[in-house]
């Protein structure tokens, strides 16, 4: 049995973020699932009603500033990692 209450999910307006949340919150109810994104992919934004019907806190903030990690809320049992940029292209 998992005994965490409090997880954090950095990218979490993207695809996989919010599929993520929206599964962890279907699961386990009671935990309380915080979703952080820059929602600079656009697109992400549209999951956002997902996540607030799904019963989901949604920050916009980008990790790499600490001011945006400084909220109290960020104190977590697990911090999930899924932000990425997949359109990048390699040279």
């Amino acid at each position: 049995m998992v005994s965490a209450h409090k997880v954090l999910i950095c990218g979490g307006a993207g695809f996989i973020g919010s599929s993520l949340a929206i599964g962890l919150k279907q699961r386990f109810k009671t935990w309380e699932i915080i979703c952080l994104d820059n929602l600079k992919r656009r697109g992400s934004e549209l999951n956002l009603s997902r996540l607030k019907e799904a019963g989901i806190q949604f920050f916009h903030g980008d990790i790499r500033l600490p001011t945006d990690l400084s909220h109290d809320v960020f104190e977590v049992d697990i911090n999930i990692e899924s932000t990425t940029q997949p359109s990048i292209k390699a040279h």
